[in-house]
């Protein structure tokens, strides 16, 4: 097995080709010297043109002379002669410019050879016995190319793969250091986050941080033991219902109470006096319906809502609750204050904010390591497949297996 670096590759390949194919390259080379030598041979005619016509044309029909002869160099010295680079399409692109040359002279020399053709008869049959010749030659090497030509051209038409195994190269390259990018990003960002993290932990260690959150947790437990104790809201609602729909008349009941009741329970008896009037009355009417059974309740839920207002008459442990409700309210709003006074309110909040930003920053790197990652295996699948599939046609055309090695820059 011939082991060899992608980057040497091509000329390796070509040398191969010509040790393999020397016999048709002779050939074309043969060939195409010929029409070099062919379009050389018209340059010189055209001085022969320009020789001619010195001294024995007028003025304005020398000047066409002068033209015709330019404008004939010019087309010839845009053609380009294969070389070094001798291969089955810049033979072609060589084929196709002489065709275009041909077809430039015939134009060239319709618009200008009316006015000085009687003095240069010589030199146009000159002319047309070159190109002729040129033509034949044209001919010759365009048929072999259809017929000796075939299995070079499809040995060289691998070549045209090589670009890709270099762009796949370059794109697992980029896509690497893409990667390495994003990873250390992605560390640096997961440091600042634990160390916002810690300086949240120590800030929120703070004694009035401390006290203000279990003030607030206490507030917390304490309005679920107050919900407790609202367990008659069903009936309240009924009630409302029925109130409004006036099949049930209460004269000192107040409407308003009870709507707030429904809607913020809580807040409603914080607003009350300490005795709660408003609470105690409403509770009053509605045992005085339930009794009545006026409203339309399955016997069960009225008597246990019955017996719920009972016991908080003679437990009396919601208008404690309230009470110890608007204190503990009184006390985190001192905390509060104090927290703010010392500036650890603001400080607490940009840390969080930091945090927050952090985080999604930190997503965002995230997902474009995954995505990067992705194209990096993806390339590195493309380029093995690729190198197989490559390696395999080379091996059929030179019947030798061939390792080809790719390097990277990382």
């Amino acid at each position: 097995m011939i082991e060899i670096i992608l980057q040497e590759f091509e000329d390796f390949y070509k040398s191969r080709l010509d040790s393999r194919f020397v016999k048709v390259k002779k050939a074309v080379q043969k060939l195409i010297s010929e029409i070099r030598d062919g379009l050389i041979e018209i340059k010189v005619c055209m001085d022969h043109f320009l020789e001619a016509g010195e001294g024995k044309i007028e003025e304005k029909a020398l000047k066409s002379l002068h033209f015709f002869s330019d404008r004939i160099r010019k087309e010839i010295d845009e053609i380009e002669i294969p070389e070094e680079e001798l291969n089955y399409d810049s033979i072609m692109s060589l084929l196709n410019s002489i065709k275009k040359l041909f077809t430039n002279i015939n134009e060239i020399a319709r618009k200008a050879l009316p006015k000085f053709q009687k003095e240069v008869q010589p030199e146009i049959k000159e002319l047309n016995y070159i190109t002729r010749k040129i033509q034949k030659k044209q001919a010759v090497l365009d048929q072999f190319l259809r017929k000796k030509y075939e299995d070079l051209r499809d040995a060289e038409s691998l070549l045209k793969k090589l670009p890709k195994l270099f762009s796949l190269r370059e794109n697992i390259e980029h896509s690497k250091a893409d990667l390495e990018e994003f990873e250390n990003q992605l560390e640096e960002h997961q440091i600042h986050q634990e160390e916002l993290s810690n300086k949240l932990m120590e800030l929120e260690k703070n004694t009035l941080f401390s006290d203000l959150e279990k003030k607030r947790e206490k507030r917390f437990k304490l309005r679920m033991k107050i919900n407790d104790q609202l367990g008659f809201k069903k009936a309240l609602k009924k009630l409302k219902h029925e109130l409004e729909k006036e099949t049930i008349h209460i004269s000192n009941l107040n409407m308003n109470f009870l709507k707030n009741f429904l809607k913020d329970p809580i807040k409603t008896l914080r607003d009350e006096r300490q005795d709660l009037p408003n609470f105690s009355n409403l509770l009053v009417q509605l045992r005085h319906i339930l009794e009545e059974n006026k409203l339309d309740l399955k016997t069960d839920t009225k008597e246990k809502t019955i017996e719920h207002i009972n016991s908080i008459f003679e437990e009396k442990k919601i208008f404690n609750f309230i009470d110890e409700l608007n204190e503990l309210k009184q006390e985190t709003k001192l905390l509060e204050v104090k927290v703010k006074d010392a500036g650890l309110s603001e400080e607490l909040e940009d840390i969080k904010n930091q945090i927050s930003t952090n985080s999604v920053r930190l997503e965002h790197i995230q997902n474009d390591l995954d995505r990067k990652n992705k194209d990096y295996m993806r390339y590195l699948a493309a380029l093995k497949n690729e190198r197989e599939e490559f390696q395999n046609a080379v091996k059929s055309v030179l019947n030798e297996d061939i390792k080809i090695n790719i390097t990277f820059s990382f």
